[in-house]
């Protein structure tokens, strides 16, 4: 399985400046939330429908500067000011609500080098501070052919069915072996792994006060295809899989209404399973990053 690459306040006393309109102009401007557009169809045939009773989430892997020009250090006007730089995901954090992840959730995250919250409006956040939007998936998969990376950088925007887990790639299937140590508490383990993928899982459950209630979790794939059949009352197919090594101390479970959106990313210093999963060295040498964005784009329409 191959990652769709989709590559997508002045303060008183000292007068500080956060440079914005700097920022649009090095990032590529603050358009508006961009809506992953229908698939089109074929001439003749009905456009697909989505089930009343299935939510729809976009799944996004979006890439985040490592720095954007920040606030200046001496007030407008001084001879000696300098612009300095501020870490995105700084800012991202002040609005996120870590506390709605539980709390051994949380540290079973940040042991692993990773973090996680839910966050209101995530595109006004990304307006505001002047991020490039992520993009759809024709301009991603544009940019991807042109620039070749390891992580995915890519925008799905997917109806789910009650408790139906659906795999999205993180990266691209690596071409040796690698190491892979997970932490849980006070003890470790680790894996050596034939060319594995890492993958995220996520899956959905009606709340009764109208919420979804998201539950996504890490999966590594490795080793070898091995072919076995399935049977039914109709027929008998060939399956062909890898082994799996699903991560479910990782899970996460979360209660979205309405444009909420969970988020996954990697500590600001990386370490461990989030800078393997969420972090790589482009081919030019650069630090690229990747934030996990899950957000509940339509909730199940009850029946009338």
């Amino acid at each position: 399985m191959h990652a769709l690459a989709l590559r997508p306040l002045a303060a008183a006393g000292r007068r500080f400046s956060i440079l914005v309109a700097t920022a649009s102009l090095v990032l590529g401007g603050c358009a508006q939330w961009k809506e992953a557009p229908e698939p089109p169809t074929k001439r003749g045939l009905p456009a697909a429908t989505v089930a009343d009773e299935a939510a729809v989430l976009d799944v996004i892997f979006w890439p985040v500067p490592l720095e954007i020009p920040g606030a200046l250090s001496e007030p407008i006007g001084a001879a000696d000011q300098t612009a300095t730089t501020v870490d995105p995901l700084d800012m991202l954090w002040r609005e996120v609500d870590e506390l709605a992840v539980p709390a051994d959730t949380r540290q079973h995250l940040i042991n692993n080098g990773l973090r996680a919250g839910r966050i209101e409006h995530i595109e006004q956040w990304i307006e505001r501070i002047g991020l490039p939007q992520p993009a759809d998936a024709s301009e991603q998969l544009m940019q991807q052919a042109a620039v070749s990376s390891e992580i995915a950088h890519s925008r799905h925007r997917i109806p789910f069915r009650n408790g139906q887990p659906q795999d999205f790639a993180i990266r691209q299937t690596a071409a040796g072996n690698q190491s892979v140590l997970v932490r849980s508490g006070s003890t470790s383990h680790g894996r050596s792994l034939e060319q594995p993928q890492f993958l995220l899982t996520v899956q959905t459950h009606p709340e009764p006060d109208s919420r979804v209630r998201v539950r996504t979790w890490p999966r590594i794939e490795h080793g070898p295809f091995r072919q076995s059949y399935v049977s039914n009352d109709q027929a008998i197919r060939m399956n062909s899989r890898r082994d799996s090594w699903p991560l479910h101390e990782l899970a996460i479970e979360l209660a979205l209404d309405q444009n909420q959106t969970l988020i996954v990313a990697p500590a600001r210093d990386a370490f461990g399973l989030g800078k393997q999963l969420l972090t790589d060295v482009g081919p030019d040498g650069s630090k690229e990053r990747v934030v996990i964005l899950i957000r509940l784009a339509r909730k199940p329409q009850p029946k009338l």
